[in-house]
């Protein structure tokens, strides 16, 4: 092969081979910001009906998406600023920053902040600063007070139904469906002094994780000692946990979210405990990051997690980052290949006569 011929074989294959890289290079799973018709601080994301996620703001709004926009419902908050959402507000009740609002009108006394409701075949739940209020047998009742709470979870585990309620500064406090309406009792033998409880979740075996100020801890059975989860390190904070249904290999995706962002861990879970399986994953933006913590995460059906972080996120699965670069520069070579080629084939003269 001369000289000329490699001069202009060189950028055509190396050109193609880019173009072949781009379109094949592996993508990953990304955070791609959604665009809210509002820009404003996003307080809580909820499962809604129809597999539709609805989401309240700090403006005291909720916007429902349903899965190709998002579109603004009348929840009669007059602006008040929600705090927790379970569902549909015209089925389950919200609690804000200027009491509890419910279809039937039940309210706590005094209207205290409400962080936190939880509805149960026993009765209502509401987490307030000042302790937690129960609502059952048409009253309300006081079981743990003068203490704050943040976020309440139940646990079925072994045919039995506990609750717990995760405080700020003074770790976990938690009742069985037996002694809902007893004084609750400390469940904290583990975790670090004046830790803050900030979000629950439960394995599909039943097991408690929580997540702290301090890192994240498990509990193998209610009122056991709780022990930290490696290898996530204790000095990053917990802003909210989903735990995915077990995949085809029996591992169950723990979706972390933190100051940091949304990372991972699986788990694998049997009769006798649970261990990681794999190392932490973290995930990062497509384009904007995220100015805040990642606070709340819940499933999207059939497309990933939606969570907030501020503004709302999708994580989907998307082409690897700058693939088009690879794109770009290949059509680039094969120019500056084919103008070569030109110029060691010039057109021959034509003879006018």
């Amino acid at each position: 092969m001369t000289l000329r011929r490699i001069a202009v074989a060189a950028p055509i294959s190396i050109g193609l081979a880019l173009i072949l890289l781009g379109v094949l290079l592996p993508g990953g799973e990304r955070l791609i910001r959604e665009n809210l018709p509002l820009e404003t601080h996003v307080t809580v994301l909820a499962p809604g009906a129809d597999g539709a996620i609805l989401a309240a703001t700090q403006a005291g709004e909720i916007w429902r998406f349903d899965g190709t926009g998002w579109k603004q419902e009348d929840a009669g908050l007059e602006g008040r600023l929600v705090l927790a959402l379970r569902g549909e507000p015209s089925r389950h009740p919200i609690g804000t920053a200027t009491g509890l609002l419910s279809v039937s009108g039940l309210a706590p006394p005094g209207n205290p902040r409400v962080s936190d409701v939880l509805e149960t075949e026993a009765g209502l739940l509401a987490a307030t600063p000042e302790g937690l209020w129960v609502h059952a047998g048409d009253t309300w009742h006081r079981p743990l007070a003068d203490v704050p709470l943040y976020r309440l979870a139940e646990q079925r585990r072994e045919g039995r139904v506990h609750f717990h309620a995760g405080t700020i500064g003074e770790g976990v406090y938690s009742a069985s469906l037996q002694t809902l309406l007893a004084p609750w009792t400390s469940n904290s033998r583990g975790l670090p002094d004046g830790v803050k409880a900030l979000c629950f979740a439960v394995t599909e075996g039943g097991m408690l994780l929580v997540g702290t100020d301090q890192g994240l801890y498990r509990q193998a059975a209610p009122g056991e000692t709780w022990e930290a989860l490696a290898p996530f390190p204790r000095e990053r904070r917990v802003l909210a946990l989903y735990r995915a249904p077990p995949d085809a290999r029996g591992l169950q995706r723990l979706w972390i979210g933190t100051d940091d962002g949304l990372s991972a861990l699986a788990l694998a879970e049997t009769r006798d405990g649970l261990s990681v399986a794999g190392p932490l994953q973290s995930f990062d933006a497509l384009w904007e990051p995220p100015e805040t913590g990642v606070s709340w995460i819940l499933p999207v059906a059939g497309d990933g997690l939606m969570l907030s972080a501020g503004a709302v996120y999708r994580l989907s699965a998307v082409r690897y980052p700058g693939w088009y670069r690879f794109v770009l520069a290949g059509i680039l070579l094969l120019l500056v290949g084919g103008w070569l080629w030109l110029g060691f084939n010039p057109e021959p003269a034509r003879d006018d006569a």
